[in-house]
């Protein structure tokens, strides 16, 4: 079997920041996106990258479980890993629960079909591995906060004995984290520690820019870079901004959270011209332009400067699964929000709008969601 068609649980050591596209899209030659149509999309055989020091080569289309909710997403998540969709993340946070319920009745069948990574503390893995029908996972990637937020260093020898602790036990493979917050040190933190082998961190067209030399120096210590929120609104727009992330060779992939088939098709589809551009010379590829108005990075700057701490950038993250149409979501998220941090401790001193360099009227996204 070609490297590219070996099975997941082997792991691979190849540092090749490419793999070949095969199939339809390498016999198209020069194809270019306006050229893809999606009787096509079948066709496509997914491209893949090799994820940092892991070497494992993961399709630069990921499936993010933060929408998984029933049969009919155990449907949509099956046909993407039927499509050649090799990595897949889950939390038992997500849904409820009901997202690593689906993605462990999918591993029953699947599991050596894929990377799968979990979203949770060390403490936590023995309880998920029983949900996920498995003994091991390749990456565990809790969201980890700064050592202001958590009280504890997430980079110190305290730490990293608990992670260490799993992969003896062979119960992980690899160390990782997320972050929604705090993004600059946490990811400046991790890569100079340089045992975390993965990052998968928020990423948008107003932070890309700024970010570059972070995502550079992280992917040059070894680190895997792997991009979430990578868009919001409409497939089109959604799809321009998977092209924009994937420009840049240091992120492995894009991890959208996908709940129909047809969303999984038109977005293989698009990952696939990306690619197929990029070899071909990425003539049709936008560059990031800079900071876009009005949309919120979670860069953490009106945290800083709120008196009372409330959950802004909760708040925020809400606002963004509303605005991509996960109404549910964003609704189950505001109202986890304890109500020392909620909108009630808002003292309406419009510190966080005044702060913010992209123009987000931070106070009304609050009472907008609280209204909703």
């Amino acid at each position: 079997m070609a490297e590219i068609e070996q099975s997941p649980l082997m792991g691979h050591t190849s540092r090749r920041g490419f793999m070949a596209i095969g199939g339809a899209a390498a016999a198209a030659g020069a194809l270019m996106f306006g050229d893809w149509t999606p009787a096509r999309a079948a066709d496509a055989v997914l491209p893949k990258r090799t994820l940092g020091r892991t070497g494992l080569q993961v399709t630069c289309l990921a499936y993010g479980g933060i929408q998984l909710t029933d049969a009919s997403s155990r449907a949509a998540l099956e046909h993407a890993i039927d499509r050649g969709v090799n990595y897949v993340h889950t939390c038992p946070g997500y849904t409820g629960g009901k997202s690593i319920q689906v993605v462990g009745e999918v591993m029953r069948t699947r599991r050596d079909k894929v990377y799968l990574a979990l979203k949770t503390d060390p403490h936590d893995v023995d309880r998920c591995l029983k949900i996920l029908n498995t003994d091991h996972v390749d990456v565990l990637i809790p969201d980890t906060w700064g050592i202001n937020r958590s009280g504890r260093d997430p980079e110190g020898a305290d730490e990293k004995a608990k992670y260490d602790a799993l992969k003896q036990a062979g119960k992980i493979r690899f160390a990782g984290f997320a972050t929604h917050n705090d993004q600059v040190d946490r990811l400046t933190a991790a890569y100079k520690g340089g045992w975390r082998d993965v990052v998968l961190i928020a990423k948008y067209l107003s932070n890309q820019q700024a970010f570059e030399p972070l995502y550079e120096a992280a992917a040059k210590s070894g680190m895997g870079i792997m991009a979430m929120k990578v868009a919001s609104g409409p497939q089109a727009t959604f799809a321009e901004k998977i092209r924009v992330h994937l420009k840049n060779p240091n992120i492995a992939c894009v991890t959208p959270g996908m709940n129909s088939i047809d969303q999984i098709d038109q977005n293989i589809a698009t990952v696939c011209a990306t690619i197929a551009e990029l070899r071909h010379g990425g003539g049709q590829v936008a560059a990031a332009t800079g900071a876009v108005h009005g949309e919120c990075t979670l860069c953490g700057d009106c945290v800083k400067v709120c008196a009372p701490g409330v959950a802004l950038l909760d708040y925020l993250r809400a606002d963004l699964y509303r605005d991509r149409g996960d109404v549910r979501l964003a609704q189950d998220l505001v109202r986890a929000i304890p109500a020392r941090n909620s909108l009630a401790a808002c003292t309406h001193c419009g510190h966080c709008n005044h702060t913010c360099q992209h123009g987000v009227d931070v106070v009304g996204v609050m009472e907008h969601l609280a209204r909703a």
